[in-house]
């Protein structure tokens, strides 16, 4: 499974993969965190004027989740955790 994330998102997008880790237990997981370039159009309101353009980097996250052993020579692999068992 693969989780994608921008921005304000990313820290939403923890609390999922925490979760889930939580609650299948033993999943591999390697993150990658890369900036990515947008490019935002304002368009006009009234006719005749131009177009304004905004470029900015945005941060992003992607997580593998996987029960396969995943590469574990990556700078973001970490390790397998048992299910968390709850008492009944």
């Amino acid at each position: 499974m693969t989780i994608r994330a921008m921005g304000n998102a990313i820290v939403k997008a923890l609390i999922l993969i925490e979760l889930v880790k939580r609650r299948i237990g033993n999943l591999h997981q390697l993150n990658k965190i890369y900036s990515e370039q947008k490019t935002d159009e304002y368009r006009p309101r009234y006719e005749g004027m131009e177009s304004i353009f905004q470029t900015r980097l945005v941060t992003a996250l992607d997580c593998e989740l996987s029960k396969e052993q995943l590469d574990n020579t990556q700078v973001g692999y970490q390790v397998p955790e048992p299910m968390e068992t709850r008492p009944v």
